[in-house]
């Protein structure tokens, strides 16, 4: 038996649904039905129905571009609060410190957060380190103005997005975990629950079989 890199696990509050990003129709499928639990079937909340569906799909989109670990999809926060927003969870292999960074996560993080203040990226003005029991990591954060249409009806809603940059126990990788939601408009709120989930997160050891 050997060990093999370290698996970030999170905490999801509520109820999340997990989603393979390389299989999209199912994935549709998948989001068809969330967003009709979210918003109901009737047909005033056909232009709320359209902007989770924009915001499901692009977060799969995103997850099956970026060949990413994981995707969650969340359904419920709490029992009775339905809230929109989707988690996906990759380690972009461009992203490895070079030889001269130690492998502790006060140094790739300083490293990253180096780059990251000399970036033009956008949100990368806002980095921010943050600390837990559990898990340091680096955030940044972006909000989107998105015109959202349905039946000659236009509203226009918030999207924001926030990255979560930690750093992998021993090794000069960073795993990059990406919140979104279409709930831009109460943006303080959802930096505290997605920074809550971030923070509470933690890395497991993983063992394979060698033989």
């Amino acid at each position: 038996m050997r060990s093999a890199p370290p698996r970030l696990t999170f905490q999801l509050p509520g109820r999340w649904l997990t989603v393979d990003p390389r299989d999209e129709q199912h994935a549709r499928e998948q989001v068809e039905v969330i967003v009709r639990e979210l918003a109901g079937v009737a047909d005033d909340a056909a232009l709320a129905r359209r902007r989770l569906r924009q915001s499901f799909n692009r977060a799969i989109v995103a997850a099956r571009d970026a060949e990413a670990h994981a995707l969650f999809l969340c359904i419920e926060a709490a029992p009775g609060v339905a809230l929109p927003a989707s988690l996906t969870v990759h380690a972009p292999e461009r992203l490895r410190m070079t030889p001269a960074v130690g492998t502790s996560a006060d140094a790739v993080l300083g490293v990253l957060g180096q780059g990251l203040a000399s970036s033009t990226s956008a949100g990368a003005d806002t980095a921010r380190r943050l600390d837990g029991p559990r898990a340091s990591v680096l955030r940044t954060e972006r909000q989107f103005e998105e015109l959202v249409e349905e039946d000659g009806i236009s509203v226009t809603a918030v999207r924001l997005e926030a990255d979560y940059w930690f750093a992998v126990p021993g090794s000069k990788q960073v795993v990059l975990a990406s919140f979104a939601t279409p709930l831009g408009e109460i943006r303080n709120a959802m930096l505290n629950l997605f920074d809550s989930i971030a923070l509470a997160a933690s890395f497991d050891a993983v063992t394979v079989d060698a033989r």
